[in-house]
């Protein structure tokens, strides 16, 4: 189990409007501006409208999903005229264009593996100043109205192969075979497997604890097949490989 915390998340908005129905290449290949002195990210996320209705012979209320509203993200600044992504965000509210806006939250699996990301566009409706008394902080509150779906890229880990995918060391037919593959990056303990529907070359297996791959082949062909590294706690992926015999 994972459970994570707020703090070190952080806010961007893109350098320029962005009026389309975005895809996940449009926020990858963004330019992003971070927005600084967050301090709360409110609650947002997708919530279907309900719509009820009642037939007189069923004697229970029926719901049923409407359109799904993405929320509004209060978004909650402590003010700082010389921030950049404040500044972004303020020439924003006053224009009618929409806005990619990103959310990095810090929940890393791993030390230095990706964290989750969500990506939503949205128009920065308004920007509220609450000044209080002589001890308070000024805030602003960013209020971004989201326009269709929040897109999670959630926390992954990267997996590495050694060798990496392609052919393995070659071998001869009737002599004994060894070659071992290992993977790294992912959580917990690591086994292997050959992908469901794929075979090693006839005479050989694979070693689901370390990965080596032994035996003994008598044909001259080549074959091409994929293994997977599983690991106990997070992370999977496969890699293709091949193995020639003469």
């Amino acid at each position: 189990m994972s459970i994570n915390v707020t703090a070190k998340s952080t806010v961007y908005i893109s350098s320029t409007a962005f009026n389309a129905d975005p895809q996940l290449s449009d926020f990858t290949s963004a330019t992003w501006v971070e927005i600084g002195e967050v301090n709360n990210l409110g609650t947002w996320g997708a919530k279907g409208k309900e719509i009820t209705a009642s037939v007189l012979t069923d004697g229970y209320m029926r719901r049923l999903k409407g359109t799904i509203d993405s929320g509004t993200v209060e978004l909650v600044v402590l003010r700082d005229p010389t921030d950049v992504g404040q500044n972004a965000a303020n020439v924003a509210a006053q224009s009618w264009d929409t806005y990619l806006f990103k959310v990095e939250l810090n929940d890393a699996i791993i030390a230095d593996q990706p964290n989750s990301i969500f990506y939503f566009r949205a128009s920065v409706m308004s920007a509220e100043n609450k000044f209080g008394d002589a001890d308070n902080i000024i805030e602003t509150t960013f209020s971004l109205g989201i326009t269709g779906q929040i897109t999670e890229v959630p926390a992954s880990v990267t997996i590495t192969f050694d060798p990496v995918a392609g052919a393995l060391t070659a071998g001869t037919s009737g002599s004994p075979y060894s070659e071992t593959v290992t993977a790294t990056g992912g959580l917990g303990t690591v086994t292997y497997a050959v992908k469901d529907g794929d075979s090693l070359p006839s005479g050989l297996s694979l070693n689901s604890a370390a990965g080596a791959i032994t035996g003994t082949h008598t044909g001259t062909d080549t074959s091409n097949f994929h293994i997977v590294a599983s690991f106990s706690g997070f992370g999977e992926a496969s890699a293709a490989y091949s193995i020639t015999f003469a």
